[in-house]
């Protein structure tokens, strides 16, 4: 499969930068995918409907999708018929050996399978207090390793608001970096219990579609 899915000659690029970074290890990757492949996941990245949930709370405001039957912690490595080929062909990959050799080899981290996927869409309006997970926890008992998101926003506001952004506490005021290019792009930090994350509130009305997986 290699390269017809993602472009790991620039992912792994890349890797010395993510595991380098501070104050945590992160990184920021433009076209990640294959050109013509993020082109089919584009087109058919799925429509809202009765499949669609909200993942809304104080702190956080979008909605989400299941991959299939597949749930955190529990990924069930079969085709969702209601989605297309392609999205099918990336969820199969990240679950199998090479793409999560791929990401051991990018991430520097020991991780040995797919511990969630979902479709994340955020619209005018949400937003994702800076938070940070695992905090008291040993590195040993991590729920999962790394995040990924992947950005599907051909038309995103030049500057605006909305990419998940990396600081270094609490407040948004710390914060040191913050994706702008949200095509064909992605951001992966490492899940420690310093790695402070969120994003900041949409104001204008271009939606948001991303993917956000993990591996633990």
């Amino acid at each position: 499969m290699d390269n017809t899915i993602f472009n790991w000659d620039i992912i792994l690029g890349e890797s010395q930068t993510f595991q380098k970074n501070q104050p945590f290890p992160y990184g920021f990757i433009k076209n990640p995918i294959n050109e013509k492949f993020y082109e089919e996941l584009y087109k058919t990245y799925p429509s809202v409907d009765d499949k669609w949930y909200s993942a809304d709370d104080y702190s956080r405001s979008s909605i989400k999708r299941h991959f299939g039957k597949s749930k955190a912690n529990n990924i069930v490595d079969e085709d969702d018929s209601s989605l297309s080929e392609s999205w099918n062909l990336i969820f199969h990959y990240l679950n199998s050996k090479e793409g999560i050799q791929k990401m051991r080899e990018y991430t520097g981290l020991e991780v040995t399978k797919l511990r969630s996927f979902n479709f994340v869409l955020n619209r005018k309006g949400d937003f994702n207090l800076p938070h940070s997970h695992h905090i008291g926890v040993k590195p040993e008992d991590y729920e999962y390793k790394f995040t990924v998101l992947i950005y599907f926003a051909k038309d995103w506001p030049k500057g605006a608001p909305g990419g998940t952004y990396i600081s270094e506490g609490e407040d948004e005021s710390t914060i040191i970096f913050e994706p702008t290019d949200l095509d064909n792009s992605w951001i992966c930090f490492s899940e420690t219990p310093n790695s402070w994350h969120g994003s900041r509130y949409m104001t204008h009305d271009v939606s948001r579609p991303s993917i956000q997986f993990g591996m633990v």
